[in-house]
Parts: C-alpha cells; structure tokens; sequence
C-alpha cells in the first residue's frame, strides 16, 4: 500500500502542471539541496535500552517472582508501549504451593507516571504473566525536556483471607528520555526505526487543525474537504490545490527552515520538535518541516509519506487512492520559495533517490504513515 512502483518514475511536474520551471532560481537547485541539508539522525544506532532482569530478594511464600524492567524510557514514544515496543515491565508470578494464591502488582516511577495496579489469582502450579505500563501525568511530560533520571517502583504483595505479606519491595533506577527526543530502539531494524517517525505525525493536534482553517482562505471554495473524492491522478487539481493552501498558510506564520544539531546524551538520539512546536517557534529542521506538512496533509484525507535521505527528509502526498503517483516536496524551502518550486525540487530529489531505494542503500528509507498506523504506530498524544 501506498509505496510507488519505482520502475516508473512519475513525471508529476511535467504530467499535470507544465508551467513547474527548474530555472527560476538564481541559485542553482544542486546549491540548493546543499544549503539545505542538516543532520537528521547521526550513523550510529546502538542505545542502552533494553529489558534489564531484575534479582528479587527471596520471600516466605511460595510464590516465586521474576520480573524484566526497561531501564531507559522513551518518553516520546511512551504511549506505543506494549503495541509497536515492549512492556514497560513484565512480571512472571509462579505457584509452587497447594493453595491458590491472591497477589497485588505494582509498578510506577516516582513523580511521572501513575501506579499500574493488577489483582491476579494464581492457582496452584500455575505460572502467569503480568505485563504494565505506568501512565506518564502530563504535567510530569511538560517537565521532560532533558534526559532525567528516575527510580522505578515495584511492589508484589499476597493476600491472604486474614493478612498481607509483601514478597517484594524494590527499587531500580532508569533514564528517562527528553519528550522530544527520537530515540534509536534496541532490536529494531533500521527501517523499523525510521517507521517510528509516524508517531510525530500529529493530524489531530489543535494547532494542525489551526493552520488547515487557515489554508481554507487560499481555496477557490474557502473550504478545506477530505479525500480524494474518487479522482485519479489528481484530475481536478483539488488535490494541488489544497497542499498550495497548505504551503501559503505556513508562510502566513512566518515558517521558516532552520538546521539543529542532534541532542547530546549518553545514547545515539535526535532531538525532534512536534509540528505544534514547529508552528510555535515557527521554524524546524528537514524532517519536522515534512511532518508539520504530512499532519496537514493526513488530516485532509491524503495518503502521505516521509522520504529519508542521508543527511536529509522531505515528504511525499499520494494523487490518488489508485495509482502510486506523488506530490514531492521539498518543506525547507518554505519561506523563501513558492509552491511550484518546493514540487520542482521535490521531484528532482525523488529521481535522484530511486536507485538508492530500489538498492536498499543504508541512509534511505521511505515510511508511509498510513501503514505505520495500521502497525499501530499512533500520533504522540501530548505536545
């Protein structure tokens, strides 16, 4: 779904809209592409994260316990835990008694997240699995925006008919990442990792919402509509039309590009702002630029992609709901180019990128956000 055939390269400029000159620049587009280019995650993957076993004191029960933690949370992708990524933590409770027993679990970090609480009966010679996920409070997320550290919390106690007793009482420290911090995910594949950018793709976000309202005014209609409404090809324009609104509106908010360094820690990381921070500090690097416009795009119906090159990303729109043929284009020239140009580079990129992608060349990757969600790689929920 959604990924062109890249046997036939799409001649998009030339195919709808033969006034796209490549000449209209005095700097050329090559001196463009250079000007523009920024570090969009550094070579490096590996990262400290990964499930830690714990060593629980021993207890007076029967019950025995093991549990595996996550020793560094990633707080800007907190909310795929337990979907796309792995349990916060994962606890196995065995009964080696005669007796059913009845036991507590609990699990938070202290100050940031709430308490995951589970009541589970475990027969007798039964082992079951406990898998939580401690709610991150939104006030504790405004606060992330540095790596902290944390202590993370479990308590396991067993319930008799006349007494508790606590098998368990332990404390870990773990890392708790900046929210805005892309994290590169310990066992991930490369283009799974690069999947995870959909999660900055945020349709729903009151400020993404703000600025397609605000695109309505640059509409023949005054209106913003969803979908392709059964076109190919984007035969009406209407599809065109609706990103050119995009693109003008963002000029009305002053956007402009502006390359960051990647965030300094212990692990490899890249600091990634949400579209609503890019429209409230009205600038952003390559990538967030692209997913500020795939967040305007997605949220009017349109299949959208980020295209990932060494040392770069711009974005792709789908025409249609068809035909894998695109709109490319290149968001670090808002601000100082119009429209025709962003598609004019776009489509000079995109052929530039095809054999590199057909080779599965290291560095390029090409991430559809609609199959991302059917992964379950869901928009950030906080800004």
């Amino acid at each position: 779904m959604g990924k062109p055939n890249f046997l036939f390269k799409t001649m998009l400029g030339v195919l709808l809209f033969t006034s796209l000159g490549c000449g209209f620049f005095s700097l050329s587009n090559s001196q463009m592409v250079n000007e523009q280019t920024d570090p969009v995650l550094p070579q490096e993957l590996p990262t400290d994260i990964q499930p830690t076993e714990a060593q629980p004191p021993e207890s007076q029960s029967e019950i025995e316990i093991s549990y595996v933690y996550t020793d560094g949370l990633v707080t800007s992708l907190y909310h795929l835990y337990g979907t796309v990524l792995d349990n916060f933590v994962d606890v196995t409770l065995t009964n080696h008694g005669n007796a059913n027993g009845t036991v507590i679990v609990e699990t938070y970090i202290e100050g940031y997240t709430t308490k995951a609480l589970d009541t589970v009966v475990v027969g007798a010679g039964e082992s079951i699995e406990i898998h939580q996920n401690p709610r991150l409070m939104a006030e504790a997320v405004d606060k992330l925006n540095s790596e902290k550290p944390g202590t993370f919390h479990i308590k396991i106690t067993q319930i008799d008919s006349d007494k508790e007793l606590t098998l368990i009482e332990d404390s870990q420290q773990v890392l708790l990442y900046s929210r805005r911090d892309f994290v590169w995910i310990d066992g991930f594949e490369t283009a799974e990792e690069y999947e995870l950018w959909a999660a900055w793709v945020t349709p729903t976000d009151p400020k993404v919402e703000a600025l397609i309202r605000a695109a309505a005014d640059y509409t023949s209609s005054g209106t913003m509509w969803s979908g392709y409404g059964g076109h190919e090809n984007d035969d009406n324009g209407g599809v065109w039309e609706r990103l050119e609104a995009i693109w003008k509106a963002e000029e009305d908010y002053r956007l402009t590009y502006i390359s960051t360094m990647v965030a300094y820690g212990p692990n490899t990381v890249q600091r990634m702002r949400l579209p609503a921070e890019v429209i409230e500090q009205a600038s952003g690097n390559c990538v967030e630029l692209a997913i500020l416009f795939a967040s305007a795009a997605e949220a009017l119906g349109l299949e959208t992609a980020i295209i990932r090159i060494p040392g770069h990303a711009y974005v792709a729109v789908r025409m249609d709901q068809v035909n894998a043929n695109y709109y490319f284009i290149e968001t670090t020239l808002i601000g100082r180019a119009s429209f025709n140009d962003a598609i004019n580079l776009g489509l000079e990129e995109w052929n530039d990128t095809i054999p590199h992608l057909e080779a599965q060349e290291e560095g390029y990757a090409w991430v559809t956000i609609q199959d991302a969600r059917q992964k379950g790689i869901l928009p950030i929920p906080w800004n």
